[in-house]
Protein backbone atom coordinates (compact mmCIF):
# COMPACT_ATOMS: atom_id res chain seq x y z
CA UNK A 1 0.00 0.00 0.00
CA UNK A 2 1.46 3.16 -0.61
CA UNK A 3 -0.80 6.13 1.55
CA UNK A 4 -4.12 5.54 -0.45
CA UNK A 5 -7.16 4.83 1.49
CA UNK A 6 -8.88 1.82 0.58
CA UNK A 7 -12.40 0.69 0.59
CA UNK A 8 -12.64 -1.43 3.57
CA UNK A 9 -16.20 -1.93 3.95
CA UNK A 10 -19.13 -0.92 2.22
CA UNK A 11 -22.98 -1.64 3.19
CA UNK A 12 -26.54 0.05 1.63
CA UNK A 13 -25.84 2.74 4.41
CA UNK A 14 -22.38 2.91 5.58
CA UNK A 15 -19.14 3.08 3.69
CA UNK A 16 -15.39 2.55 5.40
CA UNK A 17 -12.32 3.64 3.92
CA UNK A 18 -8.68 2.97 5.39
CA UNK A 19 -5.85 3.80 5.61
CA UNK A 20 -2.94 1.85 7.31
CA UNK A 21 0.99 2.42 7.96
CA UNK A 22 3.69 1.35 5.66
CA UNK A 23 7.61 2.56 4.40
CA UNK A 24 5.96 5.58 3.29
CA UNK A 25 4.18 6.65 5.79
CA UNK A 26 6.79 5.60 8.46
CA UNK A 27 9.26 8.51 6.82
CA UNK A 28 6.92 11.27 7.16
CA UNK A 29 5.30 10.08 10.45
CA UNK A 30 7.23 7.79 12.54
CA UNK A 31 3.87 5.84 14.26
CA UNK A 32 2.07 2.45 13.45
CA UNK A 33 -1.37 3.07 12.83
CA UNK A 34 -5.10 2.30 11.57
CA UNK A 35 -7.31 5.18 10.45
CA UNK A 36 -10.84 4.63 9.12
CA UNK A 37 -12.80 6.96 7.50
CA UNK A 38 -16.63 5.62 8.12
CA UNK A 39 -19.36 7.53 6.24
CA UNK A 40 -22.85 6.89 7.49
CA UNK A 41 -26.22 7.76 5.30
CA UNK A 42 -29.40 8.14 7.37
CA UNK A 43 -32.30 9.28 5.95
CA UNK A 44 -31.35 13.09 5.46
CA UNK A 45 -28.38 13.05 7.79
CA UNK A 46 -24.72 12.22 6.95
CA UNK A 47 -22.54 10.75 9.59
CA UNK A 48 -18.59 10.84 9.37
CA UNK A 49 -16.33 9.54 12.14
CA UNK A 50 -12.77 9.31 12.12
CA UNK A 51 -11.19 6.42 13.61
CA UNK A 52 -7.52 6.26 14.67
CA UNK A 53 -6.36 3.53 16.50
CA UNK A 54 -2.26 3.36 17.54
CA UNK A 55 -0.86 -0.56 16.23
CA UNK A 56 2.58 0.42 17.43
CA UNK A 57 4.34 -0.07 20.65
CA UNK A 58 5.06 3.27 21.57
CA UNK A 59 2.80 6.87 22.41
CA UNK A 60 1.42 8.18 19.05
CA UNK A 61 0.82 11.94 18.47
CA UNK A 62 -1.52 13.08 15.58
CA UNK A 63 -4.27 15.36 14.40
CA UNK A 64 -7.52 14.94 12.49
CA UNK A 65 -10.15 16.89 11.15
CA UNK A 66 -12.53 17.82 8.14
CA UNK A 67 -12.76 19.41 4.87
CA UNK A 68 -16.18 19.10 3.81
CA UNK A 69 -16.93 22.36 1.48
CA UNK A 70 -20.44 23.56 0.29
CA UNK A 71 -21.65 25.14 -2.93
CA UNK A 72 -22.69 28.32 -2.46
CA UNK A 73 -25.26 30.28 -3.87
CA UNK A 74 -26.95 26.17 -3.60
CA UNK A 75 -30.06 27.95 -4.95
CA UNK A 76 -31.32 29.48 -8.35
CA UNK A 77 -31.16 33.37 -8.62
CA UNK A 78 -29.14 33.80 -5.26
CA UNK A 79 -25.94 34.91 -5.16
CA UNK A 80 -22.96 34.26 -2.33
CA UNK A 81 -23.75 37.27 -0.84
CA UNK A 82 -27.21 36.23 0.24
CA UNK A 83 -25.85 33.55 2.46
CA UNK A 84 -24.58 33.09 6.04
CA UNK A 85 -23.68 31.13 8.76
CA UNK A 86 -25.71 30.49 11.78
CA UNK A 87 -24.10 29.31 14.75
CA UNK A 88 -25.65 27.67 17.16
CA UNK A 89 -25.17 29.81 20.04
CA UNK A 90 -24.34 33.61 20.40
CA UNK A 91 -20.58 34.20 20.07
CA UNK A 92 -18.39 36.13 20.97
CA UNK A 93 -15.31 35.06 19.79
CA UNK A 94 -11.97 36.08 17.60
CA UNK A 95 -10.58 34.32 14.63
CA UNK A 96 -6.86 33.40 14.55
CA UNK A 97 -4.95 34.76 11.11
CA UNK A 98 -2.83 32.57 9.36
CA UNK A 99 1.31 33.83 8.25
CA UNK A 100 2.07 33.37 4.90
CA UNK A 101 4.03 30.35 5.79
CA UNK A 102 0.94 28.86 7.16
CA UNK A 103 1.71 29.29 10.73
CA UNK A 104 -0.81 30.75 13.11
CA UNK A 105 -0.22 33.68 14.38
CA UNK A 106 0.49 34.99 18.27
CA UNK A 107 -3.06 37.72 18.11
CA UNK A 108 -6.04 37.08 17.43
CA UNK A 109 -8.33 39.74 15.84
CA UNK A 110 -12.09 40.44 16.72
CA UNK A 111 -14.77 38.93 14.58
CA UNK A 112 -18.01 37.73 15.99
CA UNK A 113 -19.45 40.13 18.60
CA UNK A 114 -21.96 38.87 20.64
CA UNK A 115 -23.54 37.16 17.48
CA UNK A 116 -24.57 33.90 15.50
CA UNK A 117 -24.48 35.33 12.48
CA UNK A 118 -21.66 35.53 9.85
CA UNK A 119 -22.46 36.92 6.23
CA UNK A 120 -20.64 35.33 3.70
CA UNK A 121 -18.59 37.33 1.02
CA UNK A 122 -15.74 36.51 -0.92
CA UNK A 123 -13.58 38.79 0.67
CA UNK A 124 -14.37 37.23 3.91
CA UNK A 125 -11.51 34.65 2.85
CA UNK A 126 -8.53 37.09 0.87
CA UNK A 127 -6.50 36.61 4.08
CA UNK A 128 -7.11 32.85 4.13
CA UNK A 129 -9.53 30.41 6.07
CA UNK A 130 -11.01 32.03 9.78
CA UNK A 131 -9.67 30.22 12.65
CA UNK A 132 -11.52 29.52 15.78
CA UNK A 133 -10.07 28.22 18.83
CA UNK A 134 -12.81 29.15 21.60
CA UNK A 135 -16.61 28.87 19.98
CA UNK A 136 -19.50 27.80 22.18
CA UNK A 137 -21.27 26.47 19.30
CA UNK A 138 -21.44 22.57 18.64
CA UNK A 139 -23.20 23.34 15.12
CA UNK A 140 -23.15 25.87 12.77
CA UNK A 141 -25.89 25.76 9.55
CA UNK A 142 -25.42 27.75 5.97
CA UNK A 143 -28.63 29.57 5.07
CA UNK A 144 -29.96 31.41 3.14
CA UNK A 145 -31.45 35.18 3.33
CA UNK A 146 -35.37 35.16 2.78
CA UNK A 147 -35.56 30.87 2.72
CA UNK A 148 -36.29 28.20 5.01
CA UNK A 149 -33.71 26.30 3.35
CA UNK A 150 -30.26 25.26 5.03
CA UNK A 151 -27.56 22.66 5.91
CA UNK A 152 -26.35 21.95 9.04
CA UNK A 153 -22.87 20.89 10.65
CA UNK A 154 -22.95 19.28 14.07
CA UNK A 155 -18.87 19.21 15.55
CA UNK A 156 -19.54 17.67 19.50
CA UNK A 157 -16.05 16.74 20.43
CA UNK A 158 -13.62 19.03 17.56
CA UNK A 159 -12.31 21.50 19.82
CA UNK A 160 -11.46 24.26 16.61
CA UNK A 161 -13.32 25.42 13.72
CA UNK A 162 -11.55 26.72 10.42
CA UNK A 163 -13.90 28.13 7.50
CA UNK A 164 -12.50 29.21 4.61
CA UNK A 165 -13.21 29.38 0.53
CA UNK A 166 -10.54 29.82 -2.24
CA UNK A 167 -9.86 33.02 -3.65
CA UNK A 168 -13.24 33.90 -5.04
CA UNK A 169 -14.70 30.86 -5.36
CA UNK A 170 -18.26 30.05 -5.40
CA UNK A 171 -17.98 27.74 -2.40
CA UNK A 172 -17.46 27.72 1.78
CA UNK A 173 -15.71 24.93 3.47
CA UNK A 174 -16.99 24.05 7.68
CA UNK A 175 -13.88 22.45 9.03
CA UNK A 176 -14.00 20.65 12.43
CA UNK A 177 -10.74 20.12 13.59
CA UNK A 178 -8.85 18.14 16.83
CA UNK A 179 -5.65 19.48 16.09
CA UNK A 180 -4.60 23.29 14.53
CA UNK A 181 -1.37 24.35 12.67
CA UNK A 182 2.06 25.14 14.65
CA UNK A 183 1.65 28.94 15.38
CA UNK A 184 4.28 31.43 14.70
CA UNK A 185 6.34 31.05 17.98
CA UNK A 186 6.43 27.33 17.58
CA UNK A 187 9.44 24.84 18.13
CA UNK A 188 8.27 22.61 15.09
CA UNK A 189 7.70 19.52 17.47
CA UNK A 190 4.90 17.50 16.95
CA UNK A 191 4.43 16.66 20.65
CA UNK A 192 4.28 20.39 21.58
CA UNK A 193 1.74 20.97 18.78
CA UNK A 194 -0.99 23.16 20.14
CA UNK A 195 -4.09 20.50 20.31
CA UNK A 196 -2.15 17.73 19.44
CA UNK A 197 -4.12 14.38 20.80
CA UNK A 198 -1.96 11.27 22.14
CA UNK A 199 -2.47 7.35 21.95
CA UNK A 200 -0.97 4.90 23.89
CA UNK A 201 -0.20 1.22 22.02
CA UNK A 202 -3.45 0.10 20.97
CA UNK A 203 -5.71 2.28 22.30
CA UNK A 204 -8.39 4.17 19.69
CA UNK A 205 -9.46 7.47 19.02
CA UNK A 206 -12.93 8.30 17.88
CA UNK A 207 -14.87 11.63 16.87
CA UNK A 208 -17.85 12.47 14.51
CA UNK A 209 -19.27 14.99 12.98
CA UNK A 210 -22.58 15.19 10.94
CA UNK A 211 -24.18 17.01 8.00
CA UNK A 212 -28.18 17.86 8.04
CA UNK A 213 -29.88 19.11 4.97
CA UNK A 214 -33.25 20.73 5.97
Amino acid sequence: MTEIFFLSSESPSELIFTLKDDEKTFARFPFGFRFDIIYSLSDRQLKVTYRVKNTGNEKMYFSVGGHPAFNVPFLAGTNYTDYYLEFEKTERSNRWPISKEGLIESQSEPLLENTARLPLSKNLFYRDALVFKDLQSEAVSLCCKGTEEKFTIRFHGFPYLGIWAARDADFVCIEPWCGIADPVSGDQQLMHKEGINQLLPQQVFERSWDFVAG
